[in-house]
């Protein structure tokens, strides 16, 4: 189901729990300090911003979460909501976070594709189903609209998991700085 606005204090702590080990978000926020608290800040200011447009989808009892970005968004966002100054207030290296997102977003494919921007499921909830549900709606959504989906990881292991969900891997690079390796998937239309 559609998450709504007044969900950010239940689901930026799933997401800051979830992403703690995440290479990608590691090397653009920095992995010192307490990097649970941080991430949490970082979801909550990104959730705030994309609740309110419909594009967070949330299993029930909130304890996962996915943010799924049509084509169309894109050019709507005068700053990204993720280059919101807050976000890159609380990065160890705001230069080295708006960077490494810089070069990610360069790995998008030009033509028009819905985006999972990012998933989290409760740590002790993973492992039933909830995650691969919620790629499933997203891909429900770019069926819907005839186009493909892609997302990045920088965790080897979602790869298989997004493999079974119907994604392929369209390139493995290394980020640049001695950034992590990510993996850059696609689903294709049906």
């Amino acid at each position: 189901m559609r998450a709504t606005p007044g969900r950010v204090g239940v689901l930026a702590p799933v997401f800051g729990r979830a992403f703690v080990e995440e290479p990608m978000t590691l090397w653009s926020l920095g992995g010192h300090g307490d990097v649970e608290a941080r991430l949490t800040s970082a979801f909550a200011c990104f959730l705030e911003q994309v609740l309110g447009l419909g594009l967070v989808w949330e299993t029930t009892g909130g304890r996962g979460a996915a943010v799924w970005v049509p084509p169309d968004r894109f050019e709507g966002w005068a700053v990204h909501p993720w280059s919101h100054p807050q976000i890159i207030g609380v990065a160890e290296d705001g230069r080295r976070y708006e960077a490494f997102w810089d070069w990610v977003g360069c790995h998008h494919p030009a033509q028009p594709v819905w985006l999972l921007d990012s998933i989290a499921v409760e740590p002790a909830a993973q492992g039933r189903g909830l995650g691969l549900a919620l790629v499933a709606a997203g891909l429900a959504l770019a069926r819907a609209d005839g186009i493909g989906a892609f997302l990045s990881t920088g965790s080897e292991r979602n790869v298989e998991i997004y493999r079974r969900c119907g994604y392929r891997l369209a390139e493995v690079a290394d980020a640049p700085e001695g950034g992590p390796k990510i993996y850059f998937m696609r689903s294709d239309p049906y």
